[in-house]
């Protein structure tokens, strides 16, 4: 059954803006390759963060929504897991 679902993630505040992009392009082809639809990128820009992740005080905000098959969503975490830059991510399913 597809289902809508949001990711928030949070992108390492010392990469160049040419390395944002990149991750926000993998992140949505991630998505791509699950068979995701309406696909929607919000970038939020740097914000504090609500404490320190591996020393840093600030992060590059992006939420993206989207609609996918549930069980899609288990190898979306997976591959976000291991995606360099990407200090936090997490999914929440919209109602």
């Amino acid at each position: 059954m597809i289902r809508n679902y949001e990711i928030m993630y949070i992108i390492n505040p010392v990469t160049t803006e040419e390395q944002k992009a990149e991750v926000i392009e993998k992140v949505n082809a991630i998505l791509a390759a699950a068979k995701a639809e309406d696909v929607k990128v919000e970038k939020w820009g740097e914000r504090k963060l609500a404490y320190p992740i591996d020393k840093k005080e600030t992060g590059f905000y992006v939420l993206t929504t989207f609609k996918i098959e549930g069980t899609e969503l288990k190898e979306v975490e997976t591959k976000l897991n291991i995606t360099e830059n990407l200090m936090r991510y997490i999914v929440v399913k919209k109602d």
